[in-house]
């Protein structure tokens, strides 16, 4: 059977047509299952952060600097490379604000936010800008 010389190259059109339909859909999956991965990650380290302050890893001693360098390696430890992962970049940071504090005693809790930006291959970024996880326990100390 012939084709009519009408419908010729139709298919090369329809396919033009669906293509960044399709690629936007795709490309949307993948930035959702990346935005996910890094909320979960960020939330086990918030968790941990905060578990550790509130078993006394922070001292009233201990400098700021002293103190994000104890809360950067426990997040390098639960989370290696999320910042550079959820920013596309290297390097990359998170954001811990405020510095949480010593626990003063049992009855208080210590609260811990950790903050990184998201970077997304697809238009998605317009919802999913930053990836925030804050946790709070009870001090044990």
């Amino acid at each position: 059977m012939k084709r009519k010389r009408s419908e010729r190259g139709a298919v090369v059109v329809e396919f033009a047509i669906v293509l960044p339909v399709l690629l936007l859909i795709i490309l949307s999956l993948i930035d959702f299952g990346r935005y996910f991965y890094v909320r979960v990650s960020l939330s086990s380290a918030s968790i941990e952060v905060a578990n550790a302050i509130s078993r006394g890893l922070l001292l009233d001693s201990d400098s700021s600097a002293i103190k994000e360098g104890k809360i950067n390696s426990i997040i390098n430890d639960v989370s290696p490379g999320i910042a550079s992962f959820a920013q596309l970049k290297s390097p990359a940071q998170l954001i811990l604000a405020p510095l949480p504090a010593v626990c003063p005693n049992v009855n208080n809790a210590s609260a811990t936010t950790i903050t990184t930006n998201f970077s997304s291959i697809s238009p998605i970024n317009i919802f999913f800008s930053t990836v925030t996880s804050t946790s709070t326990i009870r001090c044990l100390q």
